[in-house]
Formats: structure tokens, sequence, C-alpha cells
């Protein structure tokens, strides 16, 4: 081939490649605009000039129905062809998609090819997904190891340091958490960015640090008054007031922190576990008429994690003890379990 036929092939090739992108500006600029109808017909009549797997992903993006996306992406993925960048955008939709779904373990097995295949180049959202699957599964020093590889550079770098501070804080770790959202809002310039301002916030107050918390607290509702951070914040003062309410009530709940008192017989009834202790004292504001010694046993399940047991009564015989559960269980129309406090951790029968 000449050079004439070169010049003439690299001028049809422009030719076929400027409606292309040009039906792609527009598909993306009516989707920013949330006009998803037009933008599918902008993909019908423009989508074959599409590079590999554009089409199938801006398709993924309009389209209502996760399954009918999941397999649209899937069938993308079995193509060899596609350039890599295609193909990890494409994995990420689905890792998304089932994450959104719940299916975390399905999320996480998307990702893993990539993963395994890793040579230190890929996008910080991989491995930002990966950690939340993770976390998700309960696998905490898995999921840090993932987040922790998200390079500061990289733009996924400051929520991939939020969430390593938000398992410190889970794992009771407030020092190691304010170390990871102060690594994260240095690296997001002068002003506030509320959900690491929030993630100190929590931090501070594990802390007692009450003067830092303050002064952030009012920083954030200065700059960021309608933020989720503010909200949040906002949230559990207002749970902090509703526990000393509950707790400065003439009968007060009583909280023991498996202590294995030694007043107690070996078994009480259990009505309920949160591991949310808000809900538990929900649980006892609404019950404590129809059984006024209601208190709630702290204790940590095989994760480490706190649960907030509601209990009632003391028995030294079970036989007594199951009696009691069924009259219980019939009257407030729930379930209710025989607790034998003997254990550590407070064993049901």
């Amino acid at each position: 081939m000449n050079s004439g036929s070169w010049k003439i092939l690299a001028v049809v090739v422009l030719l076929v490649s400027v409606p292309a992108m040009a039906a792609l500006d527009t598909v993306a600029g009516l989707f920013q605009e949330a006009r998803y109808e037009e933008a599918r017909q902008a993909l019908e009549q423009g989508g074959e000039g599409f590079r590999a797997g554009e089409a199938t992903l801006w398709e993924v993006r309009l389209t209502t129905e996760p399954e009918k996306a999941l397999l649209m992406l899937r069938e993308g993925l079995a193509d060899k062809r596609l350039p890599d960048e295609v193909r990890i955008r494409m994995a990420l939709e689905s890792a998304d998609i089932e994450f959104g779904l719940r299916r975390y373990q399905s999320s996480l097995r998307v990702l893993q090819p990539l993963l395994e295949s890793d040579q230190g180049g890929l996008p910080g959202d991989v491995y930002l997904r990966a950690g939340l699957s993770l976390r998700a599964l309960g696998k905490l020093q898995e999921s840090r190891e993932m987040l922790a590889s998200v390079k500061p550079r990289d733009p996924a770098f400051l929520l991939a340091r939020y969430y390593l501070g938000d398992i410190a804080l889970q794992q009771r770790d407030a020092s190691l958490a304010l170390r990871y959202f102060e690594s994260a809002a240095s690296g997001s310039g002068s002003s506030i960015h509320p959900r690491i301002a929030g993630g100190q916030w929590r931090a501070y107050r594990n802390e007692n640090r009450d003067q830092d918390a303050a002064e952030l607290e009012q920083a954030l509702g200065r700059d960021h008054p309608g933020s989720l951070a503010m909200l949040e914040i906002q949230r559990l003062r207002r749970k902090q007031a509703e526990d000393l309410a509950a707790m400065t009530l003439p009968d007060t709940i009583a909280t023991s922190v498996n202590t294995n008192d030694q007043s107690r017989g070996r078994y009480a009834l259990q009505l309920g576990a949160f591991s949310d202790r808000g809900l538990a004292l929900d649980f006892i504001r609404r019950y404590k008429n129809q059984l006024p010694d209601l208190r709630i046993d702290e204790v940590r399940d095989h994760r480490g994690q706190f649960l907030y047991k509601i209990r009632s009564g003391s028995f030294v015989n079970p036989a007594l003890a199951r009696t009691e559960a069924k009259r219980v269980a019939r009257e407030l129309d729930m379930e209710v379990i025989v607790a034998d406090l003997s254990g550590a951790t407070g064993r049901t029968d």
C-alpha cells in the first residue's frame, strides 16, 4: 500500500470516528442531565461506532434492571479483545451492582482476576471496592490491607483513608482512626471535607476530647450545615440525649458489662439482642411497663463486636425459667428464650 492509500485510509477512519465521538458526547451530556430516554435513543443511533465495550458500558448505565446489566457486563468481560481500561471499568460496574444488591462475595469475585494480575497499575477504585466488600464480609484485616493499597495521589485515596479510620473506630481504636482521618484531611486541601470531619468528630468523642470535637462541629456547621456528616452528628447528639434521659428515669435501666453478677441466678429471660444500643433502649421503653426489671447486658460476639441483649428476671431453676419464658412469650407475642448466664457470653437454651 503506497503513501497515498495510507492517507485515504486515515481520512476514512477519521470520518468514521468523529460521528462516534460526537454521539458519545451526546449520550454523556444527556445522561448527566438525567434525560435518560433521550440518552438511550442517542445510544441506539450512534453506538455502532463506539470503541469496543463503550456501548455496553452506556447500556448498563441506562438500564433499570440490575440482573440485565450484570448479564451484559459478563458477556462484555468474556470478550478477551477488550482494552484493559474498558475491562477494568466493566469489572468495577459489575462489582458496584453486586455490592448494591448486598452480594458482597460476588462483588469481590468480579474484581479477583484484576487483583490477581495486578502489577501496580490498577486504579484505586478497585482496591476501594474490594476493601469495602471484605469489610461487609467481616474480614476486617484483609479489608484494611486492601484499602491501604490505594496510593496517595489516587482520587480514591481520601475515601480509602476515611474507611480505614471508620474500621479503626469499629475496632475501638480511636487513636489509630484519628491518624487515618488526619492523613485524609491533609490531602483534601485547606477546606473541611464533611465526611472526614465527621469521622474525626467521632474519634475525638471516643477519646473524650470534647473541646476538639466541639470546635470541629462548629466549623463543619458553618461550612457544611446541610452535609450528611453534620446530620449524623446531630443524630448522635440526639441519641446521646435520649440515652441520658432513659438512664435517669425512676425505674432506671440497668446495664451490666458482662460482669457475671453473683447476686443473680444462673438463668434469665432474653427477649432480644441488638448491635445498636439505641435500638435496645427503644425496646426497653416500649416494654418496661409489662416487665419493669428489663435490663441491657453488654456482651461481645465471636468477632469482638458488642451486642446489647435485653434480659429480665433471675432464676436458679431452669425449669421455672422456661415456664416463665413461655408465659411472657404468650403475653407479649414474641420469642423469649432462656439465657444461661454462667458462660462468658451468656449462652441460650
